[in-house]
């Protein structure tokens, strides 16, 4: 940590490379042993630096960000440590001046600079993540099917199905994430649980 500024170092060959991380991916790679990160390079007079994310969105916003006159990396770095990307695209999108200005070394003209030369230019931001949700939403939505399939095969009709998977429905935000990070072990596992939970329930409302 330099001052507000915090990352982490990359040795290559006895070589130590400083990567400047937004504070709060900070905290998150403190736990793990790996970490994969998309860098953006700054070479400059003075020496280069190195910006690191672990989002590639993240790191295209930033690109964004800077590239508006004015407005340099720490400032884009605060930025995305403030507020996640779609939050912050609505944000610009819906000409919130007095919203971006929470952010520390933000006046009232820079924020209007920022929403004046990218709106209408970061679109894809939210596009990518309605499609990611659209993915999940679809994968989690093949994962109830097949299991109304299996207990349409032991003979349960479809209102009693209907009620029984409500203690997976309930949660679907929660769930769909879920499946996204699991392998196809783990997410038999999880159909496995969730069989034995519903049985569970469909027995005790025949009894």
């Amino acid at each position: 940590q330099i001052s507000n500024k915090k990352g982490i170092v990359l040795n290559i060959g006895g070589v130590g490379y400083e990567i400047q991380l937004l504070s709060k991916q900070i905290n998150k790679s403190e736990d793990i042993t790996e970490i994969e990160l998309w860098i953006h390079q700054i070479d400059r007079e003075d020496g280069t630096n190195l910006y690191g994310f672990i989002e590639l969105n993240q790191r295209d916003l930033f690109r964004e960000i800077i590239s508006v006159n004015g407005i340099g990396p720490q400032i884009g770095m605060a930025m995305l440590d403030d507020f996640e990307v779609v939050q912050l695209v609505n944000i610009i999108e819906n000409n919130e001046s007095n919203l971006l200005t929470k952010t520390q070394g933000v006046g009232k003209r820079i924020a209007e600079r920022l929403i004046v030369e990218l709106r209408n230019k970061l679109q894809r931001f939210i596009d990518k993540n309605e499609i990611k949700n659209s993915s999940d939403s679809n994968q989690f939505s093949k994962y109830i099917d097949e299991i109304c399939s299996i207990l349409n095969s032991l003979g349960y009709v479809d209102n009693e199905i209907k009620d029984s998977i409500k203690i997976i429905t309930t949660n679907e935000k929660e769930n769909s994430l879920l499946l996204n990070t699991l392998s196809a072990q783990e997410k038999a596992e999880l159909m496995d649980k969730h069989l034995k939970e519903i049985l569970m329930i469909l027995s005790e409302k025949s009894t």
